[in-house]
């Protein structure tokens, strides 16, 4: 995926590829829009950054993966929360909250043993030289 437009703040934008990337490191959990038989769907998804690529996590056989392989263009987006701003009045309530969209479509991953352990050291580091190494259908 490539284009990441990193968003901050509620009703400011700014263009920030650095602060995208952080944002893009640091959480595991996406939403990757589309449209799926000619409505939009928003399908919350596993993922990490390795170097430009966004990895998404998912079974080969689930909706998500198997529109993304017919090359339809995505959204992916990940958030993180700040804070709450907690006024006086709820119109003046809102949040702080930082994220990152990126647009493209899918690539194939080449070689999966490599992506998956770029997955796993991302979500836990260090954890992949404790595990068993993935089966063939894995």
């Amino acid at each position: 995926m490539t284009a990441m437009t990193p968003v901050t703040s509620p009703m400011v934008a700014k263009l920030d590829r650095a602060e995208c990337v952080r944002l893009l490191t640091s959480e595991t959990v996406g939403r990757l829009g589309f449209v799926h038989e000619g409505s939009p769907v928003n399908i919350p998804t596993a993922c990490a950054r390795d170097g430009d690529r966004l990895l998404l996590h998912g079974s080969t056989g689930s909706r998500l993966l198997r529109t993304l392989a017919d090359g339809v263009e995505v959204c992916a987006t990940v958030t993180l929360l700040d804070g709450m701003v907690l006024a006086r009045s709820a119109f003046e309530s809102s949040m702080h909250y930082r994220s990152a969209m990126v647009f493209g479509a899918r690539a194939p991953v080449a070689d999966k043993v490599a992506a998956l352990r770029a997955m796993s050291e991302s979500w836990m580091p260090g954890r992949w030289d404790t595990l068993r190494a993935p089966t063939t259908k894995e």
